[in-house]
């Protein structure tokens, strides 16, 4: 099975990396360039297409299909931090963390093409835009407006339906959606946590305010990532500083308890994921240029150590 690394290339990094997760020996192995690119820090998959963050002196969007570069559009800015694809309606997201604003692209020609761009106010850090295909709707994490926007797409154009004011310096970062409830989950970077919110058609409603580290931890606070497994039963949160992924039970209502916290046995775990059958999970370590692989037992939802001090110069983008 093969991983696909984001990277920055601050030190040793190359760019685009892959590795092989070796199910029958439960190990990752094989670690390989893929595409010589600099600071390509979030990925996307689109079938067989590719988008990756870039920067050159510029920030923007590159693509690859069947592994060829196919277009770019960059202009001389810092590069986005987050990239989402939405197949079914030929368009791409991108959210930039340091220029504060989101880009809409167009696909329809096989191609990247600038559709849009949403400025926000001074002091923004809009760190993620992702589709939710049931709802139909465009939410996007800003972190530094300590704002979850909501957006409808309506003629290829990003509309705001509504708009909802986490706490002052929570800093809402990442997100994830319930597979079947109408439940959202965001993980605050600054103070890490995880807040439940219930999706309305013209609002989001804030049922719970959860900590993704142990009762009493005083360590850093640095929120990372965040997934949910297809059944809806668990969630994981990565927290760097503390370095280490909680593990909270889902309840029928969407609630949240926290089942285990691990550590990531390496340090800045800046992302991480299950693989497709959600029987593994991999955390990239930005700082210690390594990822540690867990065993995940499906039913309980706990994970355990298979193998640590994976070589992977500065990763922070682990896709499958």
């Amino acid at each position: 099975m093969k991983i696909t690394l984001g990277t920055y290339t601050k030190r040793s990094s190359q760019g685009i990396y892959t590795i092989e997760l070796n199910e029958q020996e439960k190990k990752l192995e094989n670690l390989t360039l893929l595409h010589p690119i600099q600071n390509s820090t979030y990925l996307e998959y689109d079938q067989n297409r590719l988008y990756a963050v870039l920067k050159d002196g510029q920030g923007g969007l590159r693509m690859y299909q069947d592994g060829v570069v196919v277009n770019q559009v960059t202009q001389e800015n810092t590069p986005p931090c987050f990239v989402n694809a939405i197949p079914e309606k030929q368009l791409v997201m991108s959210a930039n963390y340091h220029a504060g604003h989101i880009d809409l692209y167009s696909t329809k020609q096989n191609r990247l093409e600038h559709l849009q761009r949403i400025t926000y106010d001074e002091g923004s850090h809009a760190h993620m835009i992702k589709y939710e295909p049931r709802f139909d709707e465009v939410y996007v994490c800003d972190l530094g407006l300590d704002k979850v926007l909501t957006y409808a797409i309506q003629a290829d154009r990003l509309v705001l339906k509504h708009s909802f004011n986490t706490q002052p310096k929570q800093g809402p970062r990442h997100f994830i959606v319930h597979p079947t409830l109408p439940i959202l989950y965001v993980l605050t970077e600054l103070s890490s946590e995880v807040l439940v919110f219930i999706r309305h058609d013209d609002h989001l409603e804030l049922i719970q305010t959860l900590s993704a580290l142990p009762v009493n931890e005083d360590q850093i606070k640095w929120g990372a990532a965040i997934r949910i497994s297809v059944d809806g039963k668990f969630l994981y949160v990565s927290n760097r500083g503390h370095d280490s992924i909680t593990v909270f039970l889902i309840d029928r209502e969407g609630i949240l308890k926290t089942i285990q916290n691990i550590p990531t046995y390496g340090k800045h775990p800046r992302d991480f994921n299950l693989s497709p059958d959600e029987r593994f999970l991999v955390v990239a370590h930005l700082d210690s240029d390594s990822l540690t692989l867990f065993e995940r037992d499906q039913t309980t939802g706990h994970l355990s150590l298979l193998q640590k001090d994976v070589f992977a110069p500065e990763s922070v983008c682990v896709v499958f």
